[in-house]
């Protein structure tokens, strides 16, 4: 399985700092690195888990009425700056015969969203997850976001 190695990414913050000519022994920085590291590890456990296990407890429905989520709040960090990514998402989804339930597509999201990505991926990634998990006959989302490498 996966890991992510937290003291690997606490030496990289180290060596960033002392390239930027700080001192990682100044009173403000000194346990820096390994916070960074910590919240890197949550920042990107995604890449650790399936978003498709979020979706195997469904319900059935005798009509497939559209499904629609809307100002889902989310956020990422942009695969080519590793600057946040925060917006929201909206989601519709006509089914095939079964559902599952709001909260489980919020963990989709955060699953995908905590990896390093790029909003056009993100929004087929979260698409063809439950597309393909529930054999629905349709599935739209619209991101509306933020990239702070762009502001």
């Amino acid at each position: 399985m996966k890991k992510i190695d937290v003291n690997k990414i606490e030496n990289a913050f180290k060596d960033i700092l002392d390239a930027l000519g700080e001192s990682i022994e100044r009173e403000g920085l000194k346990d820096t690195p390994k916070r960074i590291a910590q919240s890197y590890a949550e920042l990107f456990s995604g890449l650790l888990q399936n978003p498709k296990d979020m979706l195997k407890i469904t319900f059935e429905v005798e009509k497939n009425d559209l499904i629609i989520e809307k100002n889902i709040d989310f956020y990422s960090m942009c695969e080519h700056h590793f600057l946040p990514i925060f917006g929201k998402i909206d989601i519709a989804y006509i089914p095939n015969g079964k559902i599952v339930g709001f909260g489980d597509i919020i963990k989709v999201i955060d699953i995908l969203s905590k990896r390093p990505q790029i909003q056009e991926r993100l929004g087929s990634q979260i698409a063809d997850t439950i597309y393909d998990t529930l054999n629905c006959q349709g599935v739209m989302v619209v991101i509306k976001a933020k990239h702070m490498c762009m502001t």
